[in-house]
């Protein structure tokens, strides 16, 4: 079998058999000019005296060591060098390692197209000109175990493609750039994203997995106007692990399922009046964050998936584009909100997300108890009136736990359920919480007339427990708790405090300290009356 440790072992390229009467210019292209097929078929000159000790591929099937290796393109560049030192790779993180970063970076400092794909026959022949025509289509078009597809729009209207694919005996990688030459601003920001890209691929195909899209979820919003981010892996047991990810100036969106669960989030950046500044920002945050972990702990979440949850969270609700906020719509209405009103509010864009747990039968004796968990959580803001001096904001913010999980009876205990009555020890636990959160303000005739908040929580605990399999005890707990402020005399107090400060006459917190009335509240002994 061919080894290949490093780019500097590569043995010499050799024509095998033309494909086509194109000549051979390499893996780059002029970005206008249409990719064509290929201008040759090239293989590896085999080592007989290396054996390679990876004999089987990561599906499980066994390599074939003596099948030569056909590449798209002779001349060798920066991007056909890095496929050819990761190709004896049996993973997906190998085999991309370091190929995102280099194809973006040979794309933006060459301007100029590039396709390139190595494919070893499963045969142990050489492929036919037909057939690695037709493998290279299918490999290009993203038909793959393994795929990677990154599209870039520029504010300037073109569309630049960026695809990875990778399968057993095949790895190939395409960059093409549509509606004309991509400026010299334009390479530097595509370029700037080589890094981000190279973090999100490495991420991804870890294992577990992780979530590292902050780099090209907040992209440059002066070069490129929107992002979107498709992979598909294929994992060991045969699952599938997929993520979409879409960023613009006006939404921030995340979709991920794989083998654990999945989850889905959205984020509304079209209403830049109701966003806080950084600190109002970065409170608001961390306290989703805690609401988050609280809920994976209470419900037993499974932590990978739920820590990419957060991740995800965390990436689509920081650095948000200045220029939405400094150029976008007030509100959805013709209504502004002045910086009083965004004392009652989070500071965050609005957003909706959900995660939830793969269903699985935790216990075989008893098919119905299903171990599952699924936790959302939205808020939404709302502004209406006549005019600016008639006007009311509303927030609402809420979030839903349903979870079911087997625990030993005592801790420290190793549980394993089986059909034998002796495994049969344990309890069941059937969590369904609730919780909201609503903040309003209102004027009539420019006079603030309302401020309020009110909290509501409810937890609902049952927790059944079996011995030698019989029931021996079922117990629900309920606990529910709600509060309504009114925030009407504090924020006049704080506005006046606030004011005083702005004139060297003492200093004001108490503007700040509101928000901390505002935020969610998940449990109901954390409503205080």
């Amino acid at each position: 079998m061919t080894v290949i440790s490093s780019i500097s072992s590569l043995p010499p390229l050799a024509v095998a058999r033309p494909a086509a009467t194109q000549p051979a210019v390499g893996t780059t292209t002029e970005s206008t000019a249409a990719l064509s097929s290929p201008a040759s078929i090239v293989t590896l000159h085999q080592d007989s005296n290396t054996i390679d000790a990876q004999t089987y591929t990561s599906r499980g099937v066994i390599a074939v060591p003596d099948a030569p290796l056909a590449w798209e393109y002779t001349q060798p560049d920066k991007v056909s060098f890095r496929m050819g030192g990761n190709f004896a790779s049996t993973t997906a993180s190998s085999r991309f390692r370091g190929l995102g970063e280099t194809l973006l970076l040979q794309l933006a400092q060459s301007n100029k197209n590039i396709s390139q794909s190595v494919i070893r026959s499963s045969t142990g022949r050489e492929l036919e000109p037909a057939e690695l025509a037709a493998a290279q289509a299918r490999l290009h078009s993203g038909v793959a175990d393994n795929s990677i597809n990154l599209t870039l729009k520029t504010a300037s209207g073109k569309t630049v493609q960026i695809t990875l694919s990778s399968q057993d005996n095949a790895l190939a990688v395409q960059a093409q750039v549509q509606g004309g030459d991509l400026s010299e601003e334009e390479l530097a920001a595509l370029g700037a994203m080589a890094k981000g890209f190279e973090s999100a691929i490495q991420g991804l195909t870890a294992v577990p997995p992780q979530l590292k899209l902050e780099a090209l979820a907040q992209f440059d919003t002066d070069v490129f106007s929107s992002v979107d981010l498709i992979t598909r892996f294929k994992l060991d047991d045969d699952s599938t692990q997929s993520l979409e990810l879409h960023a613009d100036a006006s939404q921030r969106q995340v979709r991920m399922s794989g083998a654990a669960g999945d989850f889905d989030m959205s984020v509304d950046l079209k209403n830049a009046a109701i966003l806080g500044d950084s600190n109002q920002k970065a409170k608001a945050l961390a306290g989703y964050l805690r609401q988050i972990e609280a809920a994976r702990v209470r419900g037993d979440g499974d932590q990978n998936l739920l820590s990419m949850f957060e991740s995800a969270f965390k990436t689509v609700h920081s650095n948000y584009p200045e220029s939405r906020a400094a150029t976008g719509p007030q509100a959805l209405t013709a209504i502004k909100l002045t910086d009083t009103d965004r004392r009652v509010l989070t500071g965050l864009a609005d957003f909706s997300a959900t995660v939830t747990e793969k269903t699985v039968n935790g216990n075989p004796a008893r098919p119905l108890e299903l171990d599952s968990f699924t936790y959302g959580l939205s808020q939404a803001t709302q502004s209406t009136g006549l005019d600016q001096f008639n006007r009311k904001v509303v927030q609402n913010q809420q979030s839903h736990l349903t979870a079911h999980y087997h625990k030993p009876l005592y801790a420290g205990q190793k549980l394993k359920l089986t059909d034998d009555p002796q495994s049969q020890n344990y309890q069941y636990y059937q969590i369904d919480d609730k919780a909201s959160s609503t903040s309003s303000i209102g004027y009539v005739k420019g006079k603030l007339v309302e401020a309020s908040v009110s909290h509501s929580a409810s937890q609902s605990t049952r927790i059944s427990k079996y011995v030698m399999g019989r029931l021996e005890e079922d117990n629900v707990t309920p606990v529910s708790s709600s509060k309504t402020q009114n925030l009407l005399g504090l924020l006049q107090q704080a506005l006046k405090e606030d004011k005083l400060a702005q004139q060297g006459r003492g200093t004001s917190n108490a503007l700040a300290a509101i928000q901390d009335e505002v935020l969610l509240v998940g449990s109901p002994m954390e409503i205080k009356g």
